[in-house]
């Protein structure tokens, strides 16, 4: 796998990791509130209409890349603490040189086996961002490790998970359905050509024991820079349709990488 940081000569601190020829992060780490990335933005928006004001948070990250999500909350959140697994060396060498993130530990090491080794109840927010290579992971994402997702929120937590797709949503429609298995309230945020099948996009899919605070979501994606739909309710249950949740034994087709669409 050929991992490399490039610097962004139009922003001073601005750095994007290379996976296998792909985009994978952007950080500034001069202005960690900047987020590049509009799948990015989108889950800063749910943080943020979740949680008010500036309260620390415990947030567990499976995946890290360049640290950009927990940058982020460590400057808009300060005293929050985080734990970040991530499975590739070459990408913790990679990174290395943008510095440390305050009050975050950084682990080698895959992302089922790291949430199933954390006390149940602990976390407030779970943010599932894997990457390998030009491709999103989708295939650990079974019923076993949503319930394990479930298993580590808070009473008031929420699960944020970015699952790349285009339509029909092979991969997207099943992991709602499992969401919809493990949590009280589940909602999708994508950008509106994504849901009308014109491009393949990052959707954000966010899932809570607790209820989930739509309209103030709304609010925000429509305002945002990278504006997004929010998907909710009525609506999610006719998006999901027959979806199935994937199993050990039926898992998540693999998304093709040039294309997005998911095959067999």
């Amino acid at each position: 796998m050929n991992v490399e940081l490039m610097k962004d000569l139009d922003r001073g601190g601005g750095w994007t990791l290379m996976v296998g020829g792909a985009e994978q992060s952007y950080v500034d780490i001069d202005d960690p509130t900047h987020l590049e990335f509009e799948y990015m933005q989108h889950i800063a928006l749910v943080i943020d209409a979740t949680y008010d004001g500036a309260e620390p948070l415990d947030v567990v990250h499976l995946g890290g890349g360049a640290l950009t999500m927990p940058r982020w909350i460590a400057a808009t959140r300060p005293g929050s603490r985080q734990l970040v697994f991530e499975a590739s060396q070459q990408i913790l060498d990679a990174v290395r040189p943008l510095g440390q993130v305050p009050s975050c530990v950084v682990r080698l090491g895959e992302a089922v086996d790291g949430i199933a080794a954390l006390a149940g109840e602990t976390v407030d927010v779970a943010i599932w961002d894997l990457y390998d290579g030009p491709r999103a992971v989708t295939a650990a994402l079974d019923m076993a490790a949503l319930w394990l997702l479930r298993r580590v929120l808070r009473p008031d937590g929420i699960a944020v998970l970015n699952v790349s797709d285009v339509a029909p949503f092979a991969v997207v429609r099943p992991v709602l359905a499992g969401l919809r298995t493990v949590a009280d309230e589940v909602v999708l945020l994508a950008e509106p050509a994504t849901l009308r099948g014109r491009r393949s996009g990052n959707c954000v899919l966010v899932a809570g024991p607790a209820s989930l605070p739509i309209e103030k979501m709304q609010r925000a994606a429509a305002a945002a820079a990278a504006r997004a739909r929010v998907v909710a309710g009525e609506a999610m249950t006719d998006f999901v349709g027959d979806a199935v949740p994937a199993t050990a034994d039926a898992p998540l087709p693999t998304p093709d990488e040039k294309t997005g669409r998911a095959f067999l």
